[in-house]
């Protein structure tokens, strides 16, 4: 009988059932979430053509999106409390309801912008006390030394989740319509709250719990946690790095809906083009699994901010088209590369007591970059175009070339 894994040997997490099926059920949430969002990008831009604010309007979505984010501390500390499992449950059990309710509105016919926005706005909160649970449950599902390996699957399977929802999804939803996103994300909603129901054993790694939320402690906690992180240099440093870096490229992703469709382009293009960007980010964190961040990573985070200047200049200034792929799948690579670092470096090097809290502070850095992108390059995209993302990139050049001088100069 022909076996397999004789000629196919599966990466060590992959081969560990717990974390395969947290895996294979949080990332098909995370596809039709992104499923969703491309549907409503799309929308929004189409309905404000007219307004002269459709940058404005469509970074909106991000802003309220990421706005409970600027709690993104607090769903740490939460984690750090309650069974981790019962907060990635409800969660889920949450979003299929806020997304039934849109879904019930699209089919109605009665659907509104603001519907879109507070959506947006929901979402945000589940994201908020969920996505520190799912990352530490991510890295506490393997030994410590898989921590890395499994951190960078995990990225590397949401980032092939938008591969395919960008470069299909927006094929499905031009020849099946755009309520067909709310219904495939209501589901892979409910797949995945039974799915993590299942796994008994989630958060072994976690200190004994009450199963119950210590309001009282919540503030003395987040100091605790805050404070933690400021006296980590090898930990803040970087993730100071990577949050500046995203807040300058983040327009060329989350504006990218208005970009194609002021270029008159079609939701096709914007689809290949975010594709783009998703196998930049495939690659990114694919890279990031097979080699860390090295032993200086203040001067390879501040290269990668070099780079990642001169990728959102070229797209400033050809930003649709088959040449706009390459520029898109740099900032793709090096966004994820970085989160993956992050992420991977807290379970090596943070305390077990404060995983969750810190684990937090690199979601908050990576989801508030979008929203304060969307909101300087919204208005900057409506006033002067596209063009306006150069000032972006000549401000992340500048960054950089101080951050790579003051890393040489303490080496």
């Amino acid at each position: 009988m022909f076996d397999m894994s004789k000629w196919v040997r599966l990466p060590s997490p992959l081969r560990r059932a717990r974390f395969r099926r947290l895996w294979l059920s949080m990332s098909a949430s995370y596809a039709g979430d992104r499923l969703q969002q491309l549907a409503q990008g799309w929308l929004v831009a189409t309905l404000t053509d007219a307004t002269g604010f459709q940058s404005t309007a469509v970074g909106a979505l991000n802003v309220l999106g990421s706005l409970p984010l600027l709690l993104s501390p607090l769903g740490g500390v939460i984690a750090d409390q309650v069974d981790r499992r019962r907060i990635l449950v409800l969660g889920q059990l949450a979003g299929a309801l806020s997304t039934g309710i849109v879904t019930a509105l699209v089919f109605a016919d009665k659907i509104a912008i603001w519907h879109l926005y507070g959506w947006a706005f929901v979402n945000g909160l589940i994201v908020l006390v969920c996505r520190p649970s799912y990352k530490v449950a991510v890295t506490e599902s393997v030994p410590v030394d898989e921590a890395r390996s499994a951190v960078a699957i995990n990225s590397m399977g949401e980032t092939l989740a938008m591969v395919a929802v960008n470069a299909g999804g927006s094929l499905v939803l031009g020849l099946a319509g755009m309520p067909v996103a709310f219904v495939a994300n209501t589901a892979t909603y409910l797949v995945a709250a039974a799915s993590v129901w299942s796994l008994r054993a989630l958060g072994g790694g976690q200190a004994q719990v009450e199963g119950k939320l210590a309001f009282k402690r919540l503030w003395p906690d987040l100091q605790a946690g805050a404070v933690y992180l400021w006296r980590q240099p090898g930990l803040l440093t970087p993730l100071a790095l990577t949050f500046a870096t995203l807040v300058a490229i983040s327009p060329s992703g989350g504006l990218l809906a208005a970009i194609v469709h002021a270029q008159e382009g079609t939701i096709v293009d914007l689809g290949l083009l975010g594709a783009s960007f998703s196998v930049g980010a495939f690659l990114g964190a694919g890279y990031a699994g097979a080699r860390g961040a090295g032993r200086s990573p203040v001067r390879r985070y501040a290269l990668l901010a070099l780079v990642a200047a001169a990728a959102l200049a070229l797209f400033a200034l050809l930003p649709i088209g088959l040449h706009s792929a390459l520029p898109l799948a740099v900032l793709g690579f090096i966004a994820f590369a970085e989160a993956v670092w992050n992420t991977s470096r807290v379970r090596q090097l943070a305390e077990l007591a404060y995983q969750a809290r810190v684990q937090s502070f690199t979601s908050m850095a990576f989801t508030l970059s979008f929203p304060l992108g969307s909101l300087w390059g919204g208005r900057a995209i409506d006033r002067f175009g596209v063009r306006a993302l150069l000032g972006g990139a000549a401000a992340l050049a500048l960054f950089a070339v101080v951050s790579t001088l003051v890393a040489r100069r303490s080496e």
